[in-house]
């Protein structure tokens, strides 16, 4: 993606996906579904940082944020209605019905323009400023973005030529070393790092996957139990829509801090509850824990279902999105994977109030280094949050231009 364009690695995660849901439709064994699932993970996973570092380059400041959020509002509600139909369709007509939703993304990527950010990058910089007016016009902010991001990458790759000669004589390890030690690539990846581990080592996740045995532990009649699970489901619904509607008056910080404060209290809120019924205080069908998970589904849902991935896709700088990327995507697989896997083990060493106690424990560490260190990234363009990071960095070879080239304007 960063060596070939945008749209390149975007057409490569689809056409990944597709090949699993292909796979699987023709599946008569269970290594081939295996195997489908391969295709499918990877494609899937990098899917989502493609999507919305296109989004992130290619959308307004104005309206930017919303749109990432809602792209996980889709996700949610096709997720909903793929399981849904999974009830009353073979799943193998299911993976050739999800074929052609795949087939047309890779189809509709011939029709939009390359990421203009990344033309720039490349030193292209009349496809750059072609690209930039198709997507955002003429009008004096745009413009204004355009030159902002222009002369950066003018300087950047005036910084690059003018060190091409010493760093082909310096070793490949120690050239590494010198990339990954700047600030600018550093910090944002330990931010990148705290933003997933809010989301996935919240609970939301542990919720939305293990809801039927997480509710059926929490309420012993089964009954409602049932009806508990279809609340929490309605309540991660509300919560998804409320995020896009909040962002429009409010920034990210204020949604992320306020959600996840919230969801802190609902944690400590159900470890107690939990802690209590365990020793008998409160009555083992008491639905004082449903009301609870609830809670916690609509805050957790509304602030840390999507703008942690997107404030995490914001905040890499455009020079650092290729190994950033790669990190980035890495974390994600390992933190969703972890997360779920160990559930059981914690469960079973430090019961199900315990789990609840420790995401509180996490959250709020995470919450305090947002609070402290991550920058809002509401209505700002993507060259100004970079040069938050890139003014001090420690390499004195890259610096962000200032001045406004007045032949574009």
């Amino acid at each position: 993606m960063q060596r070939w364009g945008r749209r390149l690695g975007f057409r490569v995660c689809c056409l990944s996906v597709l090949i699993g849901w292909i796979m699987c439709c023709f599946a008569n064994s269970s290594l081939t579904i295996i195997i489908a699932e391969i295709f499918q993970g990877a494609g899937v996973k990098s899917l989502l940082l493609v999507c919305m570092m296109i989004i992130s380059e290619m959308v307004e400041p104005r309206i930017r944020n919303q749109s990432i959020v809602l792209y996980g509002v889709f996700q949610t509600f096709l997720v909903l209605f793929v399981h849904t139909i999974g009830n009353f369709i073979h799943w193998k007509t299911i993976s050739l019905i999800m074929c052609f939703p795949l087939a047309l993304s890779i189809i509709f990527s011939f029709i939009w323009p390359e990421s203009p950010a990344w033309l720039a990058y490349r030193g292209r910089f009349e496809e750059s400023r072609k690209s930039f007016t198709w997507l955002r016009g003429k009008n004096k902010e745009s413009l204004e973005e355009m030159n902002a991001l222009f002369n950066a990458q003018r300087e950047f790759l005036r910084a690059e030529m003018t060190t091409k000669t010493a760093k082909r004589s310096t070793p490949l390890m120690k050239s590494v070393w010198r990339k990954i030690t700047t600030r600018d690539f550093y910090i944002p990846i330990f931010h990148v790092f705290v933003l997933l581990t809010s989301y996935y080592w919240s609970g939301n996740l542990l919720i939305v996957v293990y809801a039927i045995n997480i509710v059926g532990k929490v309420i012993e009649n089964s009954e409602s139990a049932f009806i508990g699970m279809i609340v929490i489901d309605i309540a991660f619904i509300i919560g998804n829509l409320s995020c896009p509607i909040l962002l429009k008056y409010f920034g990210n910080k204020p949604i992320l801090l306020t959600g996840g404060a919230f969801s802190v209290l609902f944690l400590l809120g159900l470890s107690t509850v939990l802690y209590l019924q365990e020793i008998g205080t409160i009555a083992a069908d008491s639905m004082l824990c449903l009301y609870l998970l609830v809670g916690f589904m609509v805050f957790s849902s509304t602030a840390l279902y999507m703008i942690p991935f997107g404030v995490a896709t914001e905040i890499i700088p455009l020079r650092h999105r290729g190994v950033a990327g790669s990190i980035y995507i890495a974390l994600m697989s390992i933190f969703y994977t972890s997360s779920l896997k160990i559930v059981p083990l914690l469960i079973m060493h430090l019961g199900i109030y315990g789990i609840f106690l420790l995401y509180a424990i996490i959250l709020i560490f995470c919450l305090a280094w947002i609070w402290k260190y991550i920058p809002e990234t509401r209505n700002k363009t993507l060259q100004s949050i970079e040069e938050h990071f890139v003014r001090n960095s420690k390499d004195p070879d890259i610096a962000i231009g200032e001045e406004i080239d007045e032949n574009f304007l």
